[in-house]
């Protein structure tokens, strides 16, 4: 089964993961902007990451654009984003970013990344900047709002190489599949 495991990340933590994966699976990695749709093709199984920002995953339109192109292939995707992942939150994130069909035939995982605010450029950082803003005005703040106030000052960084596990075996059993066949 030809795979190839393709990303798109500003600030490391997808690309850790996308190393991590690649080299679990043995397959071929690319950046999502030296790859077109037309070079997914050839593949049996497509691994996309993004990172996370809001509810969008950077560069997921390169899988979502060429949906109807890659019928019959393996979908599987990650997106990496700072916050714990929990599920009522990540079904937003999948609801803004693929169609109910997408939804169906498209694998999604979630694995945690980091947040440095020392190492954020432009648009996000004026962006992080008003969000600090409007969580230490807010009266009543949540465990999460705390902990994200906090890390303004201390950078977090919760890539762990188990964290690709899940998506690893999910993969490898589609594998296990494709030779049973």
């Amino acid at each position: 089964m030809k795979t190839i495991v393709v990303y798109q990340s500003k600030y490391g933590y997808t690309q850790t993961y996308a190393q991590w994966i690649q080299q679990a699976l043995g397959c071929q990695m690319a950046r999502g902007t030296d790859c077109a749709p037309a070079d997914l093709v050839q593949y049996d199984t497509i691994i996309y990451g993004g990172g996370l920002y809001a509810v969008g995953i950077n560069g997921i339109r390169l899988l979502t654009d060429s949906f109807e192109a890659l019928q019959g292939k393996n979908l599987v995707m990650w997106a990496t984003g700072s916050c714990p992942g929990r599920p009522e939150e990540l079904e937003q994130v999948w609801a803004r970013n693929f169609t109910a069909e997408q939804r169906r035939r498209i694998k999604t995982f979630y694995l945690r990344g980091g947040f440095d605010y020392t190492r954020l450029q432009g648009g996000d950082k004026a962006l992080m900047n008003l969000l600090k803003v409007k969580l230490r005005l807010t009266k009543h703040r949540t465990a999460d709002e705390n902990g994200l106030l906090e890390a303004y000052a201390m950078p977090e960084n919760h890539c762990e190489k188990a964290n690709i596990e899940p998506l690893v075996q999910y993969v490898k059993g589609l594998a296990s599949t494709a030779a049973d066949r």
